[in-house]
């Protein structure tokens, strides 16, 4: 099966096997069968700014100590890391996840597989825990085509991947972009959970506590936010 199995088609969903399995075991020499009890999967599109998204959110556990195959952002190879102990700020202060009402948060670190580091500004990192073949969004000034506001301005919700402050939780969370506003995990607790949506980016910001992230609530869309790297967001991929 291709990496990215909905390029060539216009909206149709589709299914992308992610070999890691549901409990991230899974290598590209031992890859968890799409029919096995530990398969994990997610439904894929072509969307409206010409990229292949994930229509749902990673869901990929990271434990202290447990090799889990990555994906470089350059290419489609799997390169192995083994997330640190974690701390107690949000969903672990440099790597690991958490998950609270049935989503996965995870810190800017964790989500850039630890090659996001606390003193990155202004650069994109090289990988993600994205499944093999896909990546986090790059901010849009970094990347106009791969970002959260090329997305958004695809579906006239933003313009020049900035803020636009409309009511566009409809559009948002309806077919085919089926965001979620499942808050935040920060200081051990689960904040904001069912009014605003957080969804991490590859992107460090120009102050190195902070990197860039899309931001969401009722009245408010920002493909641009930036908050600390330690804060547990939702993570979306994209296809590289």
């Amino acid at each position: 099966m291709l990496l990215t199995p909905c390029l060539g088609f216009n909206v149709a969903q589709h299914t992308l096997y992610d070999y890691r399995g549901a409990d991230g075991t899974g290598t590209a020499s031992n890859k968890v069968a799409p029919d096995s009890a530990n398969a994990k999967s997610y439904t894929v599109r072509k969307l409206a700014d010409g990229n292949c998204w994930m229509t749902e959110n990673l869901q990929i556990p990271l434990s202290a100590g447990t090799t889990i195959e990555a994906s470089s952002s350059t290419s489609a190879t799997a390169y192995s890391f083994a997330p640190t102990s974690c701390g107690t700020d949000g969903a672990c202060s440099m790597n690991g996840n958490t998950v609270a009402s049935g989503a996965y948060y995870y810190s800017w670190y964790a989500a850039t597989a630890e090659t996001g580091t606390s003193a990155d500004v202004n650069v994109d990192t090289s990988a993600s825990i994205c499944p093999i073949g896909w990546r986090l969004p790059a901010n849009y000034t970094i990347d106009s085509t791969k970002s959260y506001g090329s997305l958004t301005n695809a579906y006239n919700l933003t313009s020049g991947g900035a803020n636009n402050s409309q009511n566009h939780v409809s559009e948002l969370e309806s077919s085919p972009l089926n965001f979620a506003r499942s808050g935040l995990y920060g200081g051990g607790s689960l904040l904001y959970n069912g009014t605003d949506g957080y969804y991490w980016s590859s992107t460090a910001y120009s102050s190195s506590t902070y990197a860039y992230y899309f931001y969401y609530r009722t009245s408010y869309t920002y493909p641009q936010h930036n908050s600390y790297k330690y804060y547990g967001f939702n993570v979306r991929c994209v296809a590289q």
